[in-house]
């Protein structure tokens, strides 16, 4: 795990335990690159990450302060889509999916422009949906560059992929990039979601970058409206 990685967790488990409290200052960078002994760019990328969490908020000219996040808001990860109540399922801890396609092949100029890639260069394309009592809940479409990842097996994309890409490759998945929009959903995803043809669907197109900088991965997610919410929080308008 990279270093600035080890600081965050550290600084979020302070807050986490309370010894961080609510409008506490954090050190400055000077002394946080003494306490740690790592470089300036070491701690502006805790600080970064640390504000992407929602856990701090810079003010110019005085410092980096606590954000009052209420304790909910450590168990499922800011800015991300979880089912709505009534669905009892946690998708990173039971990731089952169905593989509607697994194949190598061209990705358009989206994608190829999101993943940085020349016009010759090929990805593993995977189509699948998660699963809850064996129904579809999602449709995903998702794009890994073949010359980063070179054997990406079918396994994991009936699981989890990120975790085999950490397992079996000297690489880190590190920060993603979301836009949301609402879609209709295609005679195809209708098919599969049981859903009315052109029925709105929540859509993430998601790019991942991993520790070096490097994107790794694009991702479309389409949910149904009635079966997922995006959370996110405003960590300062929260009551105390």
């Amino acid at each position: 795990m990279p270093k600035y990685k080890l600081i965050v967790k550290e600084i979020e488990e302070a807050i986490r335990r309370g010894e961080l409290a609510p409008y506490d200052q954090l050190p400055t960078v000077v002394e946080l690159t003494k306490q740690y002994h790592v470089s300036r760019t070491t701690i502006e990328q805790v600080m970064d990450e640390l504000e992407k969490l929602g856990l701090v908020s810079r003010k110019r000219g005085s410092g980096v302060y606590v954000k009052k996040v209420a304790t909910r808001s450590f168990d499922k990860p800011l800015n991300t889509v979880s089912l709505c109540d009534g669905i009892d399922l946690d998708l990173s801890r039971e990731p089952e999916c169905v593989v509607h396609e697994f194949t190598v092949l061209k990705p358009d100029d989206h994608v190829r422009r999101e993943l940085g890639l020349h016009e010759h260069s090929f990805t593993f394309y995977i189509k699948r949906s998660h699963l809850h009592d064996g129904k579809p809940l999602d449709m995903q479409y998702l794009y890994y560059p073949v010359e980063i990842f070179r054997d990406i097996r079918l396994t994991a994309a009936e699981t989890s992929v990120r975790p085999w890409i950490s397992e079996n490759y000297e690489v880190t998945p590190d920060s993603f990039h979301k836009t949301l929009r609402a879609v209709n959903a295609t005679p195809d995803e209708a098919l599969v979601l049981s859903v009315g043809k052109g029925t709105p669907l929540l859509e993430v197109e998601q790019v991942g970058y991993l520790d070096d900088g490097r994107p790794f991965e694009y991702l479309l997610a389409r949910f149904p409206g009635d079966l997922a919410e995006y959370q996110t929080v405003d960590s300062d308008s929260l009551p105390v």
